[in-house]
């Protein structure tokens, strides 16, 4: 497994194949999402998130660099050992790629990458009360991961709309699941160390061009599916090990 990057990247650059260089991309706007989160018995957390997504893209001749970042929060329901509503919840994502861009017929661009990415989704009851008297508490999942996939994208169209789509897979390098107990800041956490994991991230993109140097609209429904499971905390309890997440939504960006 540790294997397959390093190949792939070697792969990338040492094609014989010339791309024409595509300049630069920035695409910014605002999205919506649902997610819920799972633990084992029966331990769940359901939401809605509103945030911004900001994508970067570099072409050149010989490689490109993507650099996606989203930030989103919302509220969310838990249910457990009783329930609790609107629980304050926040996602941070950032990931970093780098790949080649291969032309075909001039219409399309398709783009293998492979990266590094960090990950952080906290959902926070301090300080509450479930319907069962149970206190509530912080969690917070950390990732690092290496995305490995591909983009594709229509670049000419017989109408001003094209259509492109990414698919990725994650590799969990570290993935790291907190459990605050506490209301206090200082009140000792149990940290779990998952020793797998991974992640699936596919999007689908609409851009209707507003000018003829690229600028646009673009439209990208969306869906992300992690897994982590194993501890290396054997006294920790057992369903903080092993959770699962799903996010799908859509974003509304301007491209630059």
């Amino acid at each position: 497994m540790i294997k397959l990057p390093f190949t792939f990247f070697a792969m990338l650059f040492t094609s014989f194949t010339f791309a024409e260089s595509r300049g630069f991309d920035l695409e910014l706007g605002p999205y919506l999402s649902s997610m819920d989160y799972s633990e084992k018995k029966d331990i769940s957390q359901t939401g809605g998130l509103s945030g911004i997504k900001g994508k970067f893209s570099a072409y050149y001749p010989f490689s490109v660099t993507l650099i996606d970042l989203t930030y989103a929060s919302g509220d969310a329901d838990y249910k457990g050992a009783g329930k609790i509503s609107n629980i304050k919840s926040e996602v941070y994502d950032l990931k970093a790629m780098i790949g080649r861009a291969f032309y075909l017929n001039g219409m399309y661009r398709f783009t293998p990458f492979l990266g590094l990415g960090y990950r952080r989704a906290t959902m926070n009851s301090s300080g509450r009360v479930s319907t069962s008297s149970v206190r509530g508490y912080k969690s917070q999942q950390t990732y690092f991961y290496n995305p490995i996939g591909f983009e594709i994208q229509e670049l000419i169209g017989d109408t001003s709309w094209v259509v492109g789509g990414r698919f990725e897979y994650d590799n969990l390098l570290i993935s790291k699941n907190e459990t605050r107990l506490g209301a206090a800041d200082s009140y000792k956490a149990v940290m779990v160390g998952q020793s797998k994991g991974r992640g699936y991230n596919f999007y689908l993109s609409f851009r209707q061009f507003l000018n003829p140097d690229g600028s646009g609209i673009v439209i990208e429904p969306f869906y992300k599916h992690w897994k982590a499971s194993g501890s290396d905390n054997k006294s920790a309890p057992s369903y903080t090990a092993d959770h699962s997440s799903n996010e799908w939504g859509a974003a509304l960006m301007v491209s630059f």
